[in-house]
């Protein structure tokens, strides 16, 4: 058995009728472009928002399969809660138990999601029962944006300032002299903000074997 509830605030509803399918869809915003003398290339983007799309009954009576927690209710509670959750500008909570008939929990899901659209369809014949498409896409929190404003005599209005900071460049001595326990590598991490340039110290110090240095050594850096 599975049960579809959509929750805003603290309004939540049971839908009647378990609907038939559900459909899940995820894309990639990949881009294809064109390269002079390469030819087309992929552009690998990050992973677009999950969709959700479903097609639930709304029955005009109560019906033996219908699905019910307090009392039946008519489509037109229903009608007007989809409404009133779109009109509120929230995201949805979607919950979705799916049990099977030992009892047994398989698994359930809860999403938050934007109620993107629904589509209401009354079928002649069918005495008042009513049809939603419902179409739902994954929420995603948006990030504040830090804003500054420039300066009087350029520009107008605000813009974003995007700042760089860099750590400045530390001006290496002239000379070192080697303690105990000093390495070539160590000393160059230390002075001159890279391990790898102790070759380039043992070159101008004229060492044969980087490994052979003694305390109280002078070397030029």
């Amino acid at each position: 058995m599975y049960r579809f509830y959509l929750k805003q605030g603290q309004t939540q509803f049971l839908f009647p009728v378990t609907p038939a399918k559900l459909e899940v869809k995820t894309d990639n915003h990949n881009e294809t472009v064109s390269i002079l003398h390469v030819g087309e290339v992929n552009i690998l983007k990050g992973r677009g928002l999950e969709e959700i799309r479903f097609t639930a009954l709304f029955p005009n009576r109560s019906y033996g399969f219908v699905q019910t927690e307090n009392q039946w209710k008519a489509p037109s509670y229903y009608i007007q809660t989809l409404r009133t959750f779109q009109e509120a500008k929230m995201p949805v909570q979607l919950t979705v138990f799916r049990q099977i008939a030992d009892g047994s929990l398989l698994f359930s899901d809860n999403k938050e999601m934007v109620l993107e659209a629904c589509t209401m369809t009354e079928k002649g014949g069918e005495q008042g029962d009513i049809w939603a498409d419902i179409v739902l896409k994954e929420y995603r929190r948006s990030q504040s944006i830090a804003y500054k404003p420039l300066p009087q005599n350029g520009g107008n209005g605000n813009q974003a300032v995007q700042q760089n900071v860099q750590r400045p460049a530390k001006t290496p001595d002239k000379t070192y002299e080697i303690k105990k326990g000093d390495r070539l590598w160590k000393i160059a991490k230390k002075e001159l903000w890279d391990g790898s340039k102790y070759k380039e110290i043992a070159k101008k110090n004229n060492i044969q074997n980087p490994s052979l240095i003694y305390p109280g050594q002078i070397l030029q850096l």
